[in-house]
């Protein structure tokens, strides 16, 4: 019954990520204009590089560690420490270097630093906990909001 639970969730949420940007895009355009929206777009390639960085897969891995030791609550918290301990440090890199780049940059700082809470945002995103447990209720209703 889990498992039906889990791909339920699954399907509605992906069937929200599609209809949320067909209703959200065309108004968007009208604010921001042809312009706004590429320098918009532009600037968060950029950053996600850095979210992407900063996460350098430990997401799959925490969700795999902690579906080994998601029977023993002892070992699950020190993995759970263990992989949001290591996150949070690839994050923190991520943001320094993310600096760094901001100072060699000498455009768009405004909507650079308004997308930097992104980077910020992974450090503390415990999705691949939740999935490792197979509790993915949490993690769809979280996306929701």
């Amino acid at each position: 019954m889990q498992i039906a639970k889990n791909y339920l969730y699954n399907a509605i949420y992906q069937v929200f990520i599609i209809i949320v940007p067909l209703l959200t895009i065309p108004y968007l355009s009208r604010i921001l204009g042809p312009s706004g929206i590429g320098i918009n777009s532009y600037t968060n390639s950029i950053v996600q590089y850095f979210v992407l960085f900063g996460s350098i897969g430990v997401g799959l891995y925490g969700n795999r560690q902690i579906a080994f030791v998601r029977d023993n609550q002892v070992k699950m918290s020190k993995v759970f420490y263990e992989i949001f301990i290591l996150r949070l440090f690839t994050i923190c890199l991520a943001y320094f270097l993310f600096v760094a780049f901001l100072i060699i940059n000498g455009q768009y700082h405004a909507y650079y630093l308004s997308q930097s809470i992104a980077i910020v945002a992974a450090a503390f995103d415990i999705s691949w906990f939740f999935m490792g447990i197979e509790n993915f209720k949490v993690t769809v209703l979280r996306n929701f909001i």
